[in-house]
């Protein structure tokens, strides 16, 4: 899998109109609730095809075609250039807005039996009973509010919303209707 940028470029291995990146690897930092993968760009799908290796015996390839992450792109064909960079490294946090229902909480004094162990007038032990005011935090009600939580499930579906994210960082720059998943 990967995206295929439909625009015109101008690259350190020349020009192109189908830039091919893909996901190369990726971390995912359940702690700080992020996932990092980084890509890599191509002339074209099949450059990045040939360099991947079928079996583990096999041995590394030449990156032919491996495009630099600077490259001029052109919005129109009469129009002039300008120098884009094309990351390849993105951090995507794991968050997702929710409405999260939430206690009200209310100090309140209230009074408590607390049991003591004391003795009797044989000296057998005896627990017994003794109220004390304690202040404590009584729930009142509950209130809807819209939070940012972490989605631990993004790891089930790690690709998916890694291209996502991709397309959408891909976008501010170029047109989306001319990123293509394929």
């Amino acid at each position: 899998m990967g995206l295929r940028l439909q625009v015109d470029l101008e690259t350190n291995r020349g020009p192109t109109n189908k830039l091919f990146v893909r996901i190369d690897s990726w971390k995912v930092n359940m702690t700080l609730g992020e996932v990092k993968f980084t890509t890599t760009s191509w002339l074209d799908k099949s450059y990045g095809e040939k360099f991947l290796r079928k079996y583990a015996a096999d041995k590394l390839k030449p990156a032919v075609g491996l495009v630099g992450g600077k490259v001029i792109y052109y919005p129109k064909p009469s129009s002039e250039g300008k120098e884009i960079v094309i990351d390849n490294l993105y951090v995507a946090p794991m968050i997702v807005e929710k409405e999260v229902e939430e206690d009200i909480t209310e100090k309140q004094t209230v009074n408590k039996e607390v049991p003591y162990v004391s003795f009797d007038e044989n000296g057998d032990e005896v627990t017994l009973y003794r109220t004390v005011e304690v202040t404590e935090d009584i729930v009142t009600g509950t209130k809807t509010e819209l939070k940012s939580v972490i989605d631990y499930t993004i790891v089930d579906r790690l690709q998916e919303f890694s291209y996502d994210y991709l397309v959408k960082q891909l976008s501010k720059v170029f047109p989306k209707s001319k990123i293509k998943k394929i």
